[in-house]
């Protein structure tokens, strides 16, 4: 085969392997910082990721961000109740099903009328329904049980029932 005869396509391709195992590091750096910062959150938040997490900041002394997951927190009692005075007092017992520690989660409380229309609501933050100031900015320890008590004023529209929820 003569050199006028040679096709230009057929080329040998050099490659160099220290730039490509480089160029490799660098796109799968690129691609874990993108996975942290697009979904580090979540996965912190998972259960089965969080212990090992823990042990990773641990060692490279960093703070993962606060555990929340309101639907790890069960509800164990909620009752409102009427006092003589007309003013309402709700009480509460909830615990931390996690297997990790959570802030205390605020308390969404909505009263209905007799026809189930809401007529009130109110967001109680930890440090409005804990009595000690310091447990209010401390999370709440794995299978913890918290017991609250809220007085109401007596609201111009009679009690027919409420609803409650724990969110943050």
């Amino acid at each position: 085969m003569t050199a006028s005869n040679a096709n230009p396509f057929d080329r040998k391709i050099v490659t160099n392997s220290a730039f490509s195992r480089f160029g490799l590091v660098i796109a799968s750096l690129l691609l874990l910082g993108q996975i942290v910062y697009f979904e580090g959150m979540p996965i912190s938040r998972n259960p089965v990721f969080r212990a090992s997490l823990e042990k990773l900041c641990g060692q490279l002394n960093c703070q993962l961000p606060a555990y929340k997951n309101p639907a790890e927190f069960a509800v164990l009692q909620g009752v409102l109740s009427a006092l003589p005075d007309r003013s309402q007092q709700f009480r509460a017992v909830f615990r931390n099903r996690a297997a990790f520690a959570q802030p205390y989660p605020n308390l969404e409380l909505t009263l209905l009328d007799y026809a189930e229309n809401p007529f009130a609501r109110r967001i109680f933050r930890p440090q409005d329904y804990l009595i000690n100031a310091q447990a209010a900015t401390s999370a709440m320890r794995p299978d913890a049980t918290a017991a609250i008590s809220l007085n109401i004023a007596a609201p111009k529209t009679k009690v027919g029932g409420y609803t409650f929820k724990l969110i943050y």
